[in-house]
């Protein structure tokens, strides 16, 4: 049975393809190429013909579902296996990928090391044969280093992120709701890849603005709630203080879910 032997990753999250392109490629000998969104996904798959597409389900733009509803229309992507990942892991939304067309679905947050066999089992049971580590494959604690390393990169952005997202706010304050995309963007991305690094308070800080950003969307003529950008402005400072603490800095682990 055929091997599989490319993955194309697909995540607007740059932290988390890092960890998935690193995993896959050092535990299983995988080629792995990443695309920050479903558009470029697609032209990714045409031009490299992965052997498995794996996707992130909430993307800007063109999301997971609709991006595996334009490769089944494509009759040169349409036979491309495709495994969702997400946090949306009740019986009925699994169901609901499966249908698309998904031959599987993993949680997010993931565990780095067992990642592979995650794949691989799902990638077996739709009747495609199970890929072999290879021999020269690196033991479990040089991937951990390297994720340990990223993990530290990812602490040291979020710290600057923190700097953006309050002088985000502060030109909120004067006016700028149109920022508060943007700072969801920025949000979302910390919440995902905080609980995948093992940083839970830096996830929930994230989760925590992120959905003070939706909440607050602009409308048209709409001026923020001074009680959000409060909101806005403690979540920040807890995020603030959640980064320094996973950093190793003598700090309280804080709960910004009671703003």
């Amino acid at each position: 049975m055929r091997k599989i032997q490319s993955v194309l990753y697909v995540d607007d999250d740059r932290d988390i393809c890092e960890v998935v392109k690193t995993t896959l490629s050092m535990m299983a000998d995988l080629r792995v190429h990443t695309a920050p969104s479903g558009e470029r996904a697609i032209e990714l798959a045409l031009e490299l013909a992965p052997d498995l597409v794996l996707m992130d389900i909430m993307m800007p733009g063109l999301d997971g579902p609709a991006t595996l509803k334009r490769m089944r229309a494509d009759a040169a992507l349409a036979l491309i296996p495709v495994i969702f990942m997400t946090a949306k892991l009740l019986p009925a939304e699994v169901a609901h990928f499966l249908r698309l067309g998904a031959i599987g679905v993993i949680g997010k947050p993931f565990n780095p090391l067992t990642l592979c066999d995650e794949l691989f089992a799902l990638w077996s049971q739709a009747g495609r044969g199970r890929a072999a580590f290879t021999a020269s494959a690196p033991s479990h604690p040089t991937v951990a280093a390297t994720i340990a390393s990223l993990s530290d990169t990812f602490l040291q952005r979020t710290a600057g992120d923190v700097v953006r997202l309050e002088a985000m706010i502060a030109r909120i304050r004067d006016g700028e709701r149109s920022l508060l995309p943007d700072i969801e963007r920025i949000a979302h991305r910390i919440h995902g890849a905080g609980h995948l690094f093992g940083f839970p308070q830096v996830g929930v800080s994230g989760a925590a603005i992120e959905r003070l950003a939706v909440a607050n969307s602009p409308s048209p003529g709409a001026t923020c709630d001074p009680a959000a950008l409060r909101q806005l402005t403690y979540c920040t400072e807890q995020l603030a203080l959640a980064v320094a603490s996973a950093a190793g800095t003598a700090m309280p682990e804080v709960d910004p879910l009671h703003a």
